[in-house]
This record gives structure tokens, C-alpha cells and sequence, in this order.
């Protein structure tokens, strides 16, 4: 990707890693609170597993670095969490229910950092933008 707009390409790469972990960072929280009848399935936490994006080079190269990309969404426990709640309208005879997982403070934390990470690619991009336009804009 050696062009003249790699700093948009390579910012975009990451914009779309960001996104990919704010939407998992939504699931989670959205589905923190749902809770199953023991031995149902319950919701996994979903953890993004960011790296490096690398294209192959010619034959004997080492590839080329060009940005980040999701390797894998990792899930969390599928055990869940065992709570004894028989006001519940799921629990079952022992008063139980199970919940996922998922630790509130966690996700705001990875929350706070992808909104940041995602503003920094931003940012990259628009600076990119205004110095290819500027560049387009010289008159010889």
C-alpha cells in the first residue's frame, strides 16, 4: 500500500477495528442482565482479537504491514454465572438463574478506549485529507 493515501487506508483499517469493538462492547452490555434457567445456553461476552495486517510480499519478501484487522472474536464463559434468585420467572426449583459474565466496569473502561482509538484514527483521517487537498490545490 505504498500510495500516496496509505495514512487514509492504513486510519481506516483502524476505524474499522474500533467499530468492530464498539458493537461487541454494545452486546455485552445490552445482554449482561439476561438471565437463563440453569442449563439453557447464556450469553457469551464477546472480546475483540486485534493484529497486525500484513499482505505478503514477492517471493523471498517479508510482507508488508498495512494496517490492523480483527483476527478473532474470542467468547467468554458458558458456564455463566450461578445466582439464586427465585423471584425470577426463569428460576428453577432451587431458585436459581444464570447469568453471563460480563463485568460492568470492564467494558466502560474498553469502551472509553475504543471511542479514543477510534476519534485518533478519525483524526488521521481528516488531517490526511487536508494535506492531500492542499497538495492538490498547488498550483504550478
Amino acid at each position: 500500500m505504498s500510495s500516496i493515501w496509505s495514512a487514509i487506508d492504513i486510519s481506516g483499517t483502524g476505524t474499522s477495528v474500533d467499530q468492530t469493538w464498539l458493537d461487541t462492547i454494545g452486546s455485552n452490555v445490552a445482554n449482561m442482565n439476561d438471565a437463563v434457567t440453569p442449563g439453557s445456553p447464556v450469553y457469551q461476552a464477546q472480546y475483540v482479537v486485534a493484529g497486525e495486517r500484513v499482505v505478503p510480499g514477492s517471493a523471498g519478501s517479508a510482507g508488508v504491514a498495512e494496517g490492523v484487522q480483527v483476527n478473532a472474536i474470542d467468547l467468554g464463559s458458558a458456564a455463566g454465572e450461578l445466582v439464586h434468585d427465585p423471584g425470577n420467572p426463569l428460576a428453577n426449583a432451587q431458585g436459581n438463574v444464570v447469568y453471563p459474565v460480563v463485568n460492568l466496569g470492564t467494558e466502560m473502561t474498553d469502551l472509553a478506549q475504543a471511542q479514543l482509538s477510534y476519534q485518533a484514527n478519525a483524526q488521521v483521517m481528516s488531517h490526511a485529507k487536508s494535506a492531500y487537498s492542499s497538495i492538490l490545490n498547488i498550483k504550478a
